[in-house]
């Protein structure tokens, strides 16, 4: 399923994604999916770059809650969170630099997608956070599993526990996020960094990914197969099979 709030606009070399669903940009099934097929234009010899950012100075609020809960079982919501996790994965696993263009709030299922990326660039005064746990919810699409591994175990239970809202300053300290930027020239700062991007050696650059990923702690796989057991455990709204 295919969505018209994911706008995708091919900039070769360069292939830029647009969540475009406001007010929040809250991500829905067939958001995720647009976000797969960018996946498979990515993979295609035209492109060496992805940049996902937010519209109308939102990145993403979270996932959008009445998308997920209207006419499903605890089974179904299983195989859909097992499916949209694949896709978040196919994005972390990519070979080519993947950028999050952060600015206004990153929050929930917004800043899962931002982890899953290689660099995250902020503006000033954006707040990100994990606050699932405000209704009754947990991350589910490996959010917490990628934010321990930047900022530790400590502080990402802490951070999931309380639910609490970070500043862009605070993230970069913690290296949760690569760069801030003044809000005033954000588009510019994150055009210059692409650009960065897109004159270094193409195969240098994907060997630096390829190291930095063989770096990465292991079981990734099982941690976030263990957060979709709990995410499903505790979704109260779901029928019992």
């Amino acid at each position: 399923m295919r969505d018209q709030t994911l706008k995708i606009v091919e900039k070769t070399p360069l292939l830029e994604v647009t969540l475009a669903n406001p007010p929040d940009n809250r991500l829905t099934p067939g958001m995720v999916a647009g976000l797969d097929g960018a996946m498979d234009r990515l993979e295609s010899d035209d492109f060496d770059v992805l940049l996902i950012t937010g519209s109308q100075k939102v990145f993403c609020k979270g996932f959008d809650i009445d998308a997920v809960t209207s006419g499903r079982d605890s089974a179904q919501f299983r195989r859909e969170l097992v499916s949209w996790n694949a896709v978040f994965s196919r994005i972390a696993k990519s070979p080519k630099p993947t950028v999050a263009a952060v600015h206004g709030a990153c929050l929930g299922a917004g800043l899962e997608l931002a982890l899953v990326c290689h660099f995250r660039l902020c503006a000033e005064k954006t707040r990100l956070g994990l606050p699932e746990v405000w209704n009754n919810l947990l991350p589910g699409l490996g959010g917490f599993y990628r934010l321990a591994r930047l900022v530790g175990q400590a502080k990402a239970l802490e951070l999931a526990a309380l639910g609490d809202l970070i500043t862009a300053e605070e993230a970069l300290r913690l290296n949760l996020v690569s760069r801030v930027f003044p809000r005033k020239d954000f588009t510019d700062h994150v055009a210059s960094f692409v650009k960065a991007l897109l004159v270094a050696d193409r195969q240098v650059l994907r060997e630096v990914i390829r190291l930095a990923a063989c770096s990465a702690s292991p079981g990734e796989e099982d941690s976030i197969r263990q957060g979709i057991e709990s995410c499903v455990k505790l979704a109260q709204w779901l029928p019992k099979t």
